[in-house]
């Protein structure tokens, strides 16, 4: 089956989600996951006052979307071209793991500790970009998260789900192509 994809170009407040241009299908594919991660921990929060739901209905959008968006050649094309650290991006997101482990208090540890992995080994993983072992890494270092994660039954459905598509979305998705597709000029 062969379909026409077309490009769009990305007005410039969009452009760390999506680089300069991107193609329609894969900005359709990040909003619907997007809508759909929030749609799901919306029906799985509980015991969260108003503000809370809130940020996680936000977070849920955000890395939801980034799940798609991170495997994207125009986002990780654009984080390279404009010559921005790969472990800023990576650590940037301890604002996001500093969020899940307020709303959810009583789980903190196991958020820091399995998102100081994740995040770690995120790092690690770009420092093997333009390998061959490059996405073989990844998706071991990423297979640690969860077995880590798994130590932690307890957490509620949102908080797990978001940690899980955080670890994915940096680990396997960034770290695991970040470098890979050239620029051309």
């Amino acid at each position: 089956m062969h379909t026409e994809d077309k490009m769009v170009s990305i007005p410039k407040f969009l452009w760390k989600l999506h680089g300069k241009q991107a193609y329609k299908s894969d900005l359709i594919l990040t909003y619907l996951l997007a809508i759909i991660v929030m749609l799901f921990n919306m029906l799985n929060v509980k015991e969260l006052v108003l503000w809370e739901i809130i940020i996680i209905a936000v977070l849920s959008v955000d890395i939801g979307g980034g799940v798609v968006s991170n495997f994207t050649k125009s986002t990780i094309t654009y984080y390279k071209e404009a010559g921005l650290s790969p472990h800023l991006f990576i650590w940037f997101h301890a604002l996001q793991t500093l969020a899940l482990a307020i709303i959810y208090n009583e789980y903190y540890l196991p958020v820091v500790i399995v998102m100081g992995v994740a995040m770690a080994g995120t790092s690690i993983a770009v420092a093997f970009r333009n390998t061959v072992f490059q996405l073989q890494i990844s998706i071991f270092l990423f297979a640690v998260v969860v077995l880590l994660l798994n130590f932690y039954s307890e957490l509620p459905i949102p908080l797990n789900t978001l940690i899980v598509l955080m670890a994915f979305k940096l680990i396997v998705g960034f770290a695991g192509h970040y470098g890979k597709h050239q620029i051309k000029h």
